[in-house]
């Protein structure tokens, strides 16, 4: 008799015309909702994010964080409206995200501390547990290695501030597992936390499966971007049902953020996303 991790490896293929209920089986995530970012609506730190994500089928937002622009949330004024955008459509606050740190290193840039604090701040007012910084590009540590202690130093002084405020910073780069443990244990705090995205790993090289068992067996995994390289999900080499069954063996219980710049039309290419993880996790 086949174990489920052979059953799902011979059904990874079909997966879209399988029921994925039967494939998981009763003990499958029912709780984990499935959000995208708001760059990939086309609508990145702009309110109307909630309605176009309703509108092919998320349920959360990971919204932007921008210091300024008219709808940035560094606006107090800006921040009730976004709430009330969200609940107008019914569509959740997967987290936050500060992508400006790719080109604005956190690292380096004077202003970075004070972002990220008011962040913290909009979370508060807006109810939403996390925000992912962002290092890559400019801002990736990987390859500028002189920036990690400097990161980390910062990270050190932010870290109470979130403690205070009971929210997360999640750190997503392209560090290893093994560097992202080390970067955790030189700050020392359990509002820092990683944020895994699958393809990024992939494109290093990493054992995405292998890492993250290891950061989420010490729940250190805080979000999750469910990606693939301009293509759809599930038509690239990232093997998705043992994604989640490494997830579920974890106890992961936050959102699948969808990731993905993907050919074609792309309200119809994310409308196959949504429906791709819905159908993944026994949702539909």
């Amino acid at each position: 008799m086949k174990t489920r991790r052979e059953f799902l490896s011979i059904a990874a293929g079909s997966l879209l015309l399988a029921d994925a209920a039967t494939l998981f089986g009763a003990d499958v995530k029912s709780s984990w909702k499935v959000g995208i970012c708001d760059w990939d609506l086309r609508t990145a730190g702009q309110m109307s994010s909630f309605a176009v994500a309703k509108e092919l089928g998320f349920e959360g937002v990971q919204v932007s964080y921008n210091p300024d622009g008219p709808e940035s949330l560094a606006d107090k004024a800006n921040r009730p409206k976004y709430v009330s955008a969200a609940k107008e459509n019914g569509v959740g606050f997967a987290s936050l995200a500060m992508g400006l740190f790719n080109g604005r290193p956190f690292a380096t840039t004077p202003e970075a501390e004070a972002w990220v604090t008011d962040c913290i701040d909009a979370m508060v007012d807006m109810n939403v547990d996390q925000v992912l910084l962002a290092f890559f590009s400019a801002g990736d540590m990987n390859k500028h290695k002189e920036q990690q202690p400097l990161a980390i130093e910062k990270l050190k002084r932010l870290a109470p501030i979130a403690e205070q405020k009971k929210k997360i910073l999640a750190v997503e780069s392209y560090l290893s597992a093994e560097d992202n443990l080390k970067l955790i244990d030189a700050v020392a705090s359990d509002a820092v936390k990683i944020y895994y995205d699958v393809r990024n790993s992939l494109n290093m090289r990493y054992d995405i499966y292998q890492e993250m068992e290891l950061l989420g067996s010490k729940k250190l995994i805080s979000q999750v971007h469910l990606k693939e390289d301009r293509r759809r999900l599930g038509d690239g080499p990232i093997d998705f049902p043992r994604v989640c069954t490494t997830l579920e063996k974890v106890g992961y219980e936050g959102w699948l953020v969808v990731e993905s710049a993907a050919p074609g039309d792309w309200k119809e290419s994310q409308i196959a996303n949504a429906q791709f993880v819905k159908k993944l996790i026994g949702r539909q």
